[in-house]
C-alpha cells in the first residue's frame, strides 16, 4: 500500500511539474498549447480577479486612511491656529483697554494743576465690608505716605493707611470707619456732612449729620469739602441716590452712589503732598523726587 501511494505521489508531482513547465513555455512564447492556455486562463482568472479585488480594496483603504490622517493633522493645525488667534485677540483687547484707562488717568492728571498725582497699579483688592481696602504697588521708595488721598479720573477712592517699601494699603471711602467731609456741589445748597461707609450696604456710603430741613435732593453731586479731613477740597465723591429721615430725630442722611466703580479698579492715582516745599522753596515736583 505504501509503495502504491508513493507511486501515485510521484506521478502527481511529475504531472504538476509538467504542467508548470508547459505553462512557463507558453508564457515565454516558446511553445503554444491552446488547450493549456485555455485551462490556465479559466483556472487562474478567478484567482487573479480575487487577488486584484483584494489589492484594489487594500489600496483604497490605504488611500482613505492617508486622507483621514491628513484631515486630522490639518484639523489639529487649524485648532492650534484658532487658539493662537484667540489668545492674540484677548491680549490685544486687554492692551487696548489698559491704554484707554491709562489715557483717561493721564488726561485727568493734566487737568489737575493744583495736585501732584502719582499713578499706581492695584495689586490686591477687597472692596466690601469691614476689610474694604486695596493694595497698590507704590510705597516709601516712591514717596508715598500715610493719609495721602487716592483717586481716579471718576472721583475719590480713599486714603493711604499703611505704607511699606514698595507697596501701600489704601482704606476705601466705603469702609465703615472712614470719615470724609462732603458737601453738596449745587450752589443754592452747599449742605455739608460726613460721608462714611455702611456695613449693610457696602457699595453705598451715607452722607450723615444732615438737619431735617437741609436742602439736599436726589441727583445732587457730593464733593469733598476739605474741612476736618485729610482729603483736598473739590474731589467728586458721588451722587445722592436717596434721602432718608432718621426715625425719632431731627436729622436725616443721604445714600450716596459713588462715581468710582469699585468693582473694576485696576489703576489709581495718589495725591502726593510736598510738606517741605515751603521750607526748601523747591517746586513740588522736585520736592517729591527728592524724598
Amino acid at each position: 500500500m505504501r509503495r502504491v501511494r508513493g507511486r501515485k505521489n510521484l506521478v502527481l508531482l511529475a504531472a504538476l511539474l509538467l504542467v508548470a513547465a508547459l505553462a512557463v513555455s507558453e508564457a515565454g512564447g516558446m511553445v503554444h498549447f491552446p488547450l493549456l492556455r485555455s485551462l490556465l486562463v479559466n483556472v487562474l482568472a478567478p484567482v487573479d480577479s480575487v487577488l486584484s479585488s483584494v489589492g484594489n480594496a487594500a489600496g483604497q483603504a490605504g488611500r482613505m486612511l492617508g486622507s483621514i490622517m491628513y484631515v486630522y493633522e490639518e484639523n489639529e493645525t487649524l485648532k492650534k491656529e484658532i487658539a493662537d488667534l484667540r489668545r492674540a485677540n484677548m491680549d490685544a483687547a486687554e492692551i487696548w483697554a489698559e491704554n484707554g484707562r491709562l489715557r483717561e488717568l493721564l488726561n485727568f492728571k493734566k487737568s489737575q494743576r493744583r495736585h501732584i498725582l502719582l499713578p499706581a497699579k492695584v495689586v490686591g483688592f477687597n472692596p466690601g465690608g469691614l476689610e474694604g481696602s486695596l493694595i497698590i504697588e507704590r510705597g516709601k521708595k516712591d514717596g508715598i505716605e500715610r493719609e495721602m488721598s487716592v483717586v481716579t479720573a471718576n472721583g475719590l477712592v480713599g486714603s493711604v493707611v499703611e505704607v511699606y517699601r514698595a507697596s501701600a494699603r489704601v482704606q476705601l471711602m466705603l469702609h465703615p470707619k472712614s470719615a470724609v467731609g462732603g458737601i453738596v456741589q449745587r450752589p443754592a445748597s452747599r449742605v455739608s456732612g460726613i460721608v462714611s461707609g455702611n456695613a449693610s450696604t457696602p457699595f453705598a456710603p451715607n452722607l450723615l449729620n444732615l438737619a431735617r430741613d437741609a436742602d439736599i435732593v436726589v441727583g445732587d453731586t457730593i464733593l469733598t469739602s476739605g474741612l476736618g479731613s485729610i482729603y483736598p477740597k473739590g474731589i467728586v465723591i458721588g451722587v445722592v441716590a436717596k434721602v432718608v429721615n432718621a426715625e425719632g430725630g431731627l436729622l436725616k442722611y443721604a445714600v450716596i452712589e459713588p462715581t468710582v466703580d469699585f468693582s473694576r479698579l485696576e489703576e489709581v492715582m495718589v495725591i502726593v503732598n510736598a510738606p517741605n516745599y515751603a521750607e526748601t522753596g523747591a517746586p513740588p515736583e522736585k520736592a517729591v523726587a527728592e524724598r
